[in-house]
C-alpha cells in the first residue's frame, strides 16, 4: 500500500514538474533552434546545433549572420528585443523595492492590527483589505494625474510606490493572520521584561514569522515584476520601461523571430527563478525548522 501511494506521489510531483517547468524548458529550447529548425518537424536542433544569435543580438545588438543577407526579412528582427537587458534591470529594481517597501510598511501595520487596539481599528482594517477589490482600470486615471503632479511619471520611482500601493494590503492581511496566532504569553512576558510595543515587535514577532515574511515578500516581488498596465502608464520614455512592458511589445510584432521572442522569455524568466528558490529555501527551511522545534 505504501509503494502504491509513494508510486503515486512520484507521479503527481513529475506531472507538477512537467507543468510548471515545462514552459521553461520550451523556451530554453525555442531560443537555441533557428526558426527554420523550429518550425521544421523533420530537423531537429542535433541535426543544425544550437544557435545563440538572439541572446547576442540582444545583448550586443550584432545582427545575426542569417539576417545580413540580402533577401533576408529583416522584419523578423524587432528594436524592442535590444531594450530587454535594461528594462530587466529596471524590473529588478522596482520589484526589489517594492517588496522592501512592502514588508517594512506591512509587517507593522499587521503587527498592530493583530495584537493591539487603537479607534477605528476595524473601519481602517476593513478600508485596507477591500480596497485591492476596485479594479485596476477605474484607478488608472487618477493614479496617472497624481503621478503627474508630483514629477513621477517617467520615473521609476511612481512605478515602486503604485505596486507597493498595490500589494500592501495582501501582505498586511497574510501577516495579520500569522500574528494573530503568536501565542499572548510571549507578549506578556516581553511587557514583563520592560519591552515596548516596537522592541516585542523585533524580537518577538519577527523572529518567528520569517518565514511568512520571506512568503509575502515574494509575493510582492513576483507582483511587482509581472504587473503591465501601470507599468506600461507610467514608465514614459525606454529608460523606463519594465520588462514585461518590453516583452509586450517583442510579442505584438507578428514578424519577429521565434528564436528571438524565446530569448527575451528566458532572460525575462531567470531573475524569477533566483529570486523564488533563494527565498523559497529560506521559507521552506524555516517551517521546517518550527515544525521540528514543536
Amino acid at each position: 500500500m505504501s509503494g502504491r501511494r509513494s508510486a503515486f506521489n512520484y507521479v503527481i510531483a513529475l506531472l507538477v514538474l512537467l507543468f510548471t517547468g515545462g514552459p521553461i524548458f520550451l523556451a530554453f529550447y525555442g531560443s537555441i533552434v533557428p526558426d527554420r529548425v523550429l518550425l521544421d518537424p523533420e530537423v531537429s536542433v542535433f541535426d543544425v546545433g544550437p544557435n545563440f544569435e538572439g541572446y547576442r543580438y540582444i545583448f550586443t545588438g550584432e545582427l545575426p549572420a542569417s539576417y545580413s543577407e540580402g533577401r533576408a526579412n529583416r522584419r523578423m528582427i524587432s528594436d524592442a528585443a535590444r531594450q530587454v537587458p535594461a528594462s530587466l534591470w529596471n524590473s529588478m529594481r522596482i520589484a526589489l523595492a517594492s517588496m522592501i517597501l512592502n514588508l517594512v510598511l506591512g509587517a507593522p501595520a499587521a503587527f498592530m492590527f493583530a495584537r493591539y487596539a487603537f479607534p477605528a481599528k476595524r473601519l481602517s482594517f476593513m478600508f485596507l483589505i477591500l480596497s485591492p477589490l476596485v479594479p485596476a482600470v477605474a484607478l488608472l486615471v487618477p493614479i496617472y494625474m497624481t503621478m503627474q503632479a508630483f514629477g513621477l511619471v517617467g520615473s521609476i520611482w511612481g512605478i515602486v510606490l503604485v505596486h507597493t500601493a498595490r500589494s500592501l494590503p495582501f501582505t498586511v492581511l497574510i501577516l495579520s493572520v500569522f500574528f494573530r496566532r503568536l501565542p499572548s504569553e510571549l507578549f506578556e512576558a516581553a511587557t514583563l521584561d520592560h519591552c515596548n510595543n516596537f522592541q516585542s515587535f523585533m524580537r518577538i514577532a519577527v523572529p518567528l514569522a520569517l518565514p511568512s515574511i520571506g512568503a509575502t515578500g515574494l509575493f510582492a516581488f513576483m507582483l511587482s515584476y509581472s504587473e503591465y498596465m501601470f507599468s506600461l502608464v507610467l514608465s514614459g520614455e525606454a529608460r523606463s520601461r519594465t520588462v514585461s512592458v518590453v516583452m509586450a511589445a517583442l510579442a505584438r510584432n507578428t514578424d519577429v523571430s521565434w528564436s528571438l521572442l524565446n530569448a527575451g522569455i528566458f532572460i525575462a524568466i531567470i531573475p524569477t527563478l533566483i529570486i523564488v528558490v533563494v527565498i523559497w529555501r529560506v521559507v521552506v527551511e524555516g517551517l521546517l525548522r518550527g515544525a521540528v522545534k514543536g
